[in-house]
């Protein structure tokens, strides 16, 4: 039998994340620019709630890094192809170690991956279009909530319990299935110019990098002796628990695209 208090969280879950949904599919809808920016306010709150989990102490210090994050992605937008590029992002991170108390490399690599994220989605919106954003926001969803739950209602054996006490084997693989099912559809309906095959074992690939973005940030919070992030979003904590699964995809298909044409 499934304990009630297993799901308290569950309304509050489904209500944020059907707010969240639409507010980014109004924006992927609407253009380039209104959809660069959502993801440049998602920076700017991701680095203000990265901030206050590092040096609590600080008030200020969450709109200084947020602050930081949006000025050192105007600059890499305005040279995304040159040598000034990467010593903009090399400068952003550095002054955001800087502002730090706590797990400065760990905050400091935290806060690349997620200026990255929003870079690269940024640009793959505007040289693909819909359809491979899409996919992969799909993969990263699924994951996610075919992983919950499946680990409320199979539980079974944790998958790494030191650091993601919740997270568990149940979940990890009903979210490959699902990844995969969901690689098939795009290729089967025309969506992706892949073989099935490989479209499937790469999103399989996909969903395990959302996982482990997931199980990162969870353990980011573990060092700062944190439960969430912020309390930004009910039912979910703030917008690092929310996104640090679409980080964790979206590094590693940006890292396989450098080989390889998906679009």
């Amino acid at each position: 039998m499934i304990s009630s208090t297993a799901w308290a969280d569950l309304p509050l879950r489904l209500a944020s994340a059907v707010i969240l949904l639409l507010v980014c599919g109004f924006a992927l809808w609407s253009g380039d620019f209104v959809f660069t920016l959502l993801l440049t306010a998602i920076l700017f709150v991701m680095h203000w709630e990265l901030a206050h989990m590092l040096t609590p102490m600080s008030k200020q210090v969450g709109a200084v890094s947020g602050t930081i994050a949006v000025l050192t992605l105007i600059l890499v937008l305005r040279n995304p192809d040159s040598v000034k590029g990467i010593i903009y992002l090399g400068l952003g991170a550095a002054c955001q170690a800087g502002l730090y108390f706590r797990l400065k490399w760990q905050g400091a690599v935290a806060s690349v991956c997620i200026f990255m994220t929003v870079f690269y989605l940024v640009a793959l919106r505007a040289s693909s279009g819909l359809e491979m954003i899409l996919w992969l926001i799909s993969i990263v969803v699924l994951t996610d909530v075919l992983g919950y739950f499946a680990g409320r209602v199979i539980k079974g054996p944790k998958f790494w319990p030191r650091v993601s006490p919740k997270k568990t084997w149940s979940g990890i693989l009903a979210g490959w299935l699902a990844s995969g099912i969901c690689g098939w559809f795009w290729v089967s309906y025309g969506f992706l110019p892949l073989s099935a095959g490989f479209a499937i074992f790469f999103s399989v690939t996909l969903a395990f990098a959302s996982q482990i973005g997931d199980i990162g940030e969870s353990a980011l919070k573990r060092g700062a002796d944190q439960k969430d992030s912020s309390s930004l979003l009910p039912g979910h904590g703030g917008f690092l628990d929310r996104f640090d699964g679409l980080v964790g995809a979206t590094i590693v298909f940006a890292a396989a695209n450098m080989f390889m044409s998906f679009g």
